[in-house]
């Protein structure tokens, strides 16, 4: 390779600037910790070389792990259990910002307040629906003569009782003499810190949120410190965190739950990241007879999930600049038949064992997506 810039012989130094370890001037970088032997002080010039050749360069982890990863399947999983890691990017790291980068990208294109928007539509298009019914099913008199003929001769009332009867009906509004009378509301009970201490802590929580949900209904006291203040509540951590649930909670009715899916999207990445380690402990007991042990097969995933988020935010681009939706569809089968093929490299099965447990993995993966959803939405309505 030509020498330039920093790396240039009259550059370098007889000792490591980093660890003080020996070297020779040929040398060009330190044996002990791999800092680049030199003494040039860094220039605009230098730094920007260095970071693209790091990126672009014909033996660039990042070119080698692409190329692997998109165009052999199960090649650069199986390599890299073996040991032949210098060449290629650490899964985890590289599943991690692809994963963001992904997430990032579809972010672009997905219009929260345009949910938002439409979701408030339709409530206004359903109140005003409800309010036509309404106003459709009030009677004349002559219809609601009919009925109460009918109510009363259906009913076996006395004829001394009639008359009284279906002058009630006449007068009523609409259908409103045949409403069920709603009960009560409950009333709520407000208790002192005293007492609230005497209260198991489990139970506790319940009655709190019970009190301080009706307490905003009636003042819609947005500041914590003020309502526990009028309450005469510590403000201790579960009294806050509490009231601050309460005001979370009607944040996400009053703006349809548009603040509350853009908080579970950004943290998709992670989340997912979290639940792969026991999607990978499925696969170990799938492939138990297998010389993997858990951390290879934890690698064959990332790798694949590293794949599913490439392929698909290629066809999200593809999609949204053509305006044609069957990219996606594409996408998906691409990927399937990809994943077939690197479970045959991988794991060096025929095609009837793999086509089993195929097909076993794809369940696997629906019901642990579907658990995962769950603890997510429901973790996510006690942090966001």
């Amino acid at each position: 390779m030509k020498e330039t810039g920093r790396f240039l012989k009259k550059y370098r130094g007889d000792e490591c600037l980093n660890c003080g370890v020996p070297l020779d001037i040929i040398d060009r970088y330190c044996n002990h910790c791999g800092q680049i032997n030199t003494n040039k002080r860094l220039s605009l010039k230098d730094f920007f070389s260095e970071f693209f050749a790091s990126i672009f360069s014909y033996d660039s982890r990042l070119r080698h792990t692409i190329i692997a990863l998109l165009f052999k399947p199960g090649k650069i999983s199986k390599e890299y259990i073996q040991g032949k890691r210098v060449k290629y990017a650490n899964p985890f790291r590289f599943y991690l910002s692809v994963s963001i980068i992904f997430f990032i990208i579809n972010g672009l294109f997905i219009d929260f307040d345009g949910y938002r928007t439409e979701m408030e539509d339709k409530a206004k298009f359903g109140k005003e629906a409800i309010d036509e019914i309404k106003e459709s099913i009030k009677m004349d008199d002559s219809t609601k003569q009919k009925i109460s003929d009918q109510i009363l001769t259906t009913n076996g009332i006395p004829e001394s009782e009639k008359d009284k009867i279906s002058q009630e009906i006449l007068n009523a509004d609409g259908l409103s003499f045949l409403d069920i009378e709603e009960d009560t509301p409950k009333e709520v009970v407000y208790y002192s810190q005293e007492q609230i201490d005497s209260i198991g802590f489990f139970k506790r929580g319940f009655k709190l949120w019970a009190m301080y949900r009706d307490y905003y209904k009636k003042t819609e006291e947005k500041s914590t410190y003020r309502a526990l203040s009028e309450l005469k509540h510590k403000k201790n951590q579960l009294n806050k965190y509490v009231y601050h649930r309460v005001l979370k909670t009607k944040s996400i009715e009053e703006n349809y739950g548009q603040e509350f899916f853009e908080f579970i999207f950004n943290k998709l990445p992670f989340i997912i990241f979290f639940f792969l380690p026991f999607f990978a402990l499925g696969i170990w007991l799938l492939y138990i007879r297998r010389p993997f042990n858990y951390m290879e097969h934890l690698v064959f995933i990332f790798h694949t999930q590293t794949m599913f988020f490439i392929v698909i935010g290629l066809a999200i681009l593809i999609s949204k600049i053509s305006n044609v939706n069957t990219f996606f569809n594409i996408a998906m089968l691409v990927f399937l038949f990809y994943l077939y093929k690197a479970m045959r490299k991988f794991y060096n099965q025929g095609r009837g064992k793999t086509i089993v447990k195929f097909l076993l993995v794809n369940v696997l993966f629906f019901i642990l997506a579907g658990v995962g959803s769950v603890l997510t939405l429901v973790g996510s309505v006690f942090i966001f």
